[in-house]
């Protein structure tokens, strides 16, 4: 179910579908990639607080569609039948960004990862029979963004797991480095 979408839809931007986690699941998030940076001497940027998702699925394109992509992704994101599930992330790592750059992510255990990326699939099936086009799929790896750095970790730094109860995805648009969510779907309670 929609719970809104409050987007002008001439507006450019890029999409993509994720999980947002908790208020409460974001401090710990941001207060363990504080304290790992501080440890590890590692200056950086760190996210904006309220735009700290984990991407699920990019979107589609909009070749040969016969309307705007936004409610295309709409009805994509409303066909999507699927149980809220519970979200955990165990360790720090580093992705590389391009030249010098990374960034400092969060990653899942392989059981959640797996539940994640079948989320997504869903969405990007839905997406499909929408119309919209997907390129291969790519790899998945669940992460969640926490601090830009200029270097990398050393290695992965294992971390008190931090958990929230996933009741709904979202829809983000970025434009500009901004973030904001235009759609909410409910996933339904696990039996």
């Amino acid at each position: 179910m929609q719970s809104y979408i409050s987007l002008d839809v001439n507006e450019a931007g890029h999409y993509c579908f994720a999980l947002e986690p908790t208020v409460a699941a974001r401090a710990l998030m941001v207060e363990q990639a504080d304290r790992v940076a501080r440890e590890g001497g590692l200056a950086g940027r760190p996210a904006v607080f309220s735009q700290v998702y984990v991407p699920l699925c990019a979107t589609g394109r909009d070749r040969g569609l016969c309307e705007p992509l936004l409610p295309a992704l709409t009805r994509a994101a409303a066909a999507v039948h699927a149980v809220a599930l519970e979200v955990c992330f165990d360790r720090f790592a580093s992705l590389r960004l391009g030249g010098q750059n990374h960034a400092l992510v969060l990653r899942a255990p392989p059981t959640v990862t797996t539940a994640l990326r079948f989320l997504g699939n869903a969405i990007g099936h839905a997406q499909y029979a929408q119309g919209l086009y997907r390129p291969a799929a790519s790899r998945f790896a669940a992460q969640a963004t926490l601090r830009y750095l200029p270097r990398a970790l050393e290695r992965e730094i294992a971390i008190e797991p931090i958990t929230w109860q996933a009741q709904d995805f979202v829809l983000i648009r970025s434009v500009r480095g901004m973030q904001d969510v235009v759609g909410r779907w409910k996933l339904a309670a696990a039996v």
